[in-house]
């Protein structure tokens, strides 16, 4: 009898079923799945800041047109408007 489980042992041991070669693999497969997780996280993080970036990119292409002073009242209210932004 105990040479049958030891046979029976053996041969799951071969085709890597018995359980430490299966707690080897589970473990191995949980360490690939943290890492994939942590990349994940630092691939969204990228990504958002490269829409930040792009977006500002877009922003700063684009002129400003500023409309025309045509009197001492509209330069006064240009340049407090202008004053605020900032």
């Amino acid at each position: 009898m105990k040479s049958l489980a030891k046979l029976v042992a053996m041969i799951l041991g071969m085709l890597g079923l018995s359980s430490l070669a299966s707690s080897k693999k589970k473990a191995a497969v949980k360490k690939i799945d943290t890492k994939k997780k942590t990349i994940k996280k630092q691939v969204k993080e990228i990504d958002k800041e490269l829409k930040i970036v792009k977006k500002k990119q877009v922003k700063a292409k684009k002129p400003v047109v500023r409309k025309k002073v045509k009197s001492a009242k509209d330069a006064e209210k240009f340049l407090k408007d202008f004053a605020k932004k900032k």
